[in-house]
């Protein structure tokens, strides 16, 4: 199946998902987030603001914050179709729709960083594949950022378990995640 085809299947399955089902996933998903090795060590994470239908990031960035975890969100360069990144301190009264309709810093809460001061990424996903080929929403936002980042520095992908298929088609502009983190599993890329 091709890339359109995927994310057209996927996005319906998640936009299908009733409600408490996705709450009970994502709790599990953030417990299994918290565990592991990388996220302990991390002292800067930068997280992605989660859309409705996304495994949500609201309860995982205010818990970091809460265990003093330096937490870092993106703001979208629409014109460069990129990525900056801003320290969040407080996730419900530093927040606004920017683009795309996703909650970023409202202008006066924006403190940027250099993403060499990142420990570990955590990005979206429509889906992603055991081999750790993520398909985006087809805008090349998150590939071009990381694609920029010099060092290596662990890349994590949330999904639900509906999420993983057999293989996903990937270009040279492609940049795969090192784990998924799923309600039912961790999946070591290799």
């Amino acid at each position: 199946m091709q890339k359109d085809g995927i994310r057209k299947k996927i996005l319906s399955l998640r936009r299908s998902q009733p409600k408490e089902e996705k709450r009970k996933k994502d709790s599990l998903i953030q417990d299994r987030l918290f565990k592991l090795p990388e996220f302990i060590k991390a002292k800067t994470i930068l997280f992605y603001i989660s859309t409705e239908d996304e495994v949500g990031t609201e309860q995982i960035i205010k818990r970091a914050l809460k265990e003093n975890k330096r937490v870092i969100v993106p703001v979208s360069k629409v014109e460069e179709r990129n990525l900056s990144l801003s320290e969040l301190k407080d996730y419900d009264s530093e927040l606004e729709l920017g683009a795309f309709n996703i909650l970023e810093p409202k202008k006066e809460f924006r403190r940027f960083i250099s993403p060499d001061e990142l420990d570990l990424i955590v990005v979206p996903g429509v889906a992603f594949d055991s081999s750790g080929n993520r398909l985006g929403r087809g805008m090349g936002f998150y590939d071009r950022f990381l694609k920029r980042i010099k060092r290596k520095i662990p890349i994590l992908g949330l999904a639900y378990e509906f999420q993983i298929v057999d293989e996903i088609p990937v270009d040279d502009k492609d940049v795969s995640v090192d784990k998924i983190v799923t309600e039912d599993r961790i999946i070591e890329c290799v």
